[in-house]
């Protein structure tokens, strides 16, 4: 116990010493940095608490449930980034479960996936969070005046560009983690790429619908 809190304070004085250099440039990112590893911490706590019971679901309407509630959440996030209006948390919580629905099951039926809780809430999750960053770039260029085609290739450049180095910068967690656990290295590959893969379109699905979404609501 006292050798991960160890781990875990010299992780965060990392993350401190960037808070620390942020309010000294006057950048107003300081407390956002402190406040997200507070929640960090204890969102991670709660979930490791719950995990198991998470992952002996057996229900694919609960496993369906429990990702769109991490696209609700998600979206919520992003809705900041723009108005927090309503309508524009409503938008993004459609996009990220249209991200969701277009990806996952294609890939339980092909078989490029388990259609277990274990591999589909976990990247349910992947999905959210990696949809919520998209459509918040998007929405910051949104409200800075740009328009819908330029916010939406601004949102996809990170992960076009993990995708583009993968392998030669940026060793993903997924590969390293099977490959450390004993895995054939192109099997971890082929897993990873399937992952990339599918953060790329349900991104992309994720930014497209709720432009569409809101653009839908404000006509009305």
């Amino acid at each position: 116990m006292t050798d991960m809190l160890i781990r875990l304070l010299a992780a965060w004085l990392l993350l401190a010493g960037a808070a620390l250099w942020a309010s000294r440039e006057r950048l107003g990112l300081s407390g956002r940095m402190l406040i997200a590893s507070a929640r960090g911490l204890l969102q991670l706590l709660a979930l490791a608490f719950v995990l198991h019971w998470i992952f002996d679901i057996r229900s694919h309407l609960a496993q369906a449930l429990l990702v769109a509630v991490f696209c609700v959440l998600a979206a919520h996030n992003s809705a900041g980034h723009y108005d927090g209006r309503r309508s524009t948390w409503l938008a993004a919580a459609v996009g990220l479960i249209c991200g969701c629905v277009v990806t996952l099951p294609w890939l339980a039926f092909s078989g490029a996936i388990a259609d277990d809780t274990r591999t589909l809430v976990p990247l349910g999750s992947m999905i959210a969070a990696n949809g919520m960053n998209a459509v918040s770039i998007m929405f910051e260029r949104l409200k800075g005046g740009g328009v819908v085609g330029d916010g939406m290739k601004l949102a996809m450049i990170p992960t076009i560009d993990t995708l583009r180095v993968v392998g030669l910068v940026h060793m993903p967690g997924i590969f390293v983690g099977m490959v450390l656990a004993g895995a054939p290295a192109f099997e971890a590959a082929v897993a990873q790429l399937v992952v990339l893969y599918m953060i790329i379109a349900s991104s992309f699905t994720a930014c497209l619908v709720s432009v569409r979404v809101m653009g839908y609501v404000q006509e009305r």
